[in-house]
C-alpha cells in the first residue's frame, strides 16, 4: 500500500465520514476530552491520519505526555468551520 503526503490512502474513506459528520454528530461524543488513539477507532482510521487531520483542519489541542488529547467540542467546532 502507498502512502499519499497527507494521509494513507485506505483512510480516505475514514476522512471523507469525518468531514460529513459536522452536520449530524449525534452517534460520537459531543462532551469531554479524549486521545487522539478514542477519536481514531471512533473514525476507524489511523491515529497517525487522525493527528494529520487535526493539522489540516487547525482543530485546538494539547499534547499530554506522549498522548495528543481533543476536546469533542472543539473538534466539532472545527469540523463545522471546515463546512463554511
Amino acid at each position: 500500500m502507498m502512502e499519499s503526503s497527507t494521509y494513507i490512502e485506505s483512510d480516505r474513506f475514514a476522512f471523507e465520514l469525518v468531514a460529513n459528520l459536522a452536520k449530524s454528530p449525534g452517534a460520537f461524543p459531543q462532551t469531554g476530552k479524549y486521545s487522539s488513539k478514542v477519536w481514531a477507532q471512533l473514525f476507524g482510521m489511523t491515529e497517525k491520519n487522525f493527528k494529520e487531520l487535526l493539522k489540516e483542519t487547525r482543530i485546538p489541542y494539547f499534547k499530554f505526555g506522549s498522548n495528543i488529547i481533543v476536546d469533542a467540542q472543539d473538534f466539532w467546532a472545527g469540523q463545522s468551520q471546515r463546512e463554511v
